[in-house]
């Protein structure tokens, strides 16, 4: 007999292509079409994130998860094996649905170097600061060390998706010849850095929220600091220097 599989993990995030795609190639088709179980499951997790964001991990039982859902514990257990899957779940789920959108993708054409770095800036900095994505930045801060599987679910669809893709796009201007860069790896998470500079730290420990023009000005410096250490330029030209003038000696 097949082991019967949670009804979370439907679907799991895949940071390499950022699509839904199965977790278990054993779950039967007819199973993932049940409106109704999905829907209860997506209640459960929607309850739950309000109670853990509220009163912290530690302080929610299954028992208030189960009231706020309103459904029988049994019904939770069905769907979760205990707390700390459900915390995983969630995770899993908000950083599909809040984690940065897709940075870059190689279409193929003509790379324009600094209107695409600013994109690619825009976007990852707005997802970090969106309100609700960070609460959960903050509901991960503070479990990660206690369940390391909730980090790595995390680094896998946030930070790491995200140096992968500045890294995809570091290669393909390298190959149109607009940047030289030794290390792409580093170059990337160099890049990342660059551009949110503390804001994601103070704005995560609750400090005010960078203004407009804070998020520009990190943007367009992080961009001209990075270009200015792997753009690639033309050969300077030696510039010829002109003979100093002959002094004739003194008779």
């Amino acid at each position: 007999m097949e082991p019967k599989v949670k009804p979370w993990r439907w679907r799991a995030y895949d940071s390499t292509f950022h699509d839904m795609q199965m977790q278990d190639d054993n779950v039967h088709s007819e199973t993932i079409q049940k409106p109704r179980a999905r829907a209860k499951c997506s209640q459960i997790l929607e309850s739950a994130r309000v109670l853990f964001l509220d009163q912290g991990f530690d302080a929610t039982s299954m028992d208030a998860i189960a009231r706020a859902a309103g459904v029988s514990k049994a019904t939770l257990y069905v769907h979760f094996d205990d707390k700390d899957d459900l915390l995983l779940a969630l995770v899993n789920e908000e950083c599909r649905r809040y984690g940065p959108k897709a940075l870059w993708r190689n279409h193929g054409g003509k790379i324009d170097l600094r209107k695409d770095l600013h994109a690619i800036g825009t976007t990852f900095l707005e997802a970090f600061l969106d309100p609700r994505g960070l609460a959960v930045h903050r509901l991960i801060m503070s479990c990660a060390s206690r369940y390391p599987r909730v980090a790595e679910v995390f680094m896998k669809s946030g930070p790491d998706r995200c140096d992968a893709e500045v890294a995809a796009f570091l290669r393909a201007a390298q190959a149109q010849g607009l940047v030289d860069v030794p290390d792409i790896a580093m170059a990337a998470t160099q890049f990342l850095s660059l551009i949110q500079g503390k804001e994601i730290l103070k704005w995560a420990l609750s400090m005010k929220a960078p203004s407009p023009a804070r998020h520009r000005a990190l943007i367009e410096n992080g961009i001209n600091v990075f270009l200015a250490a792997y753009e690639r330029r033309p050969a300077a030209t030696k510039q010829m220097r002109r003979k100093p003038p002959t002094i004739s000696a003194r008779r």
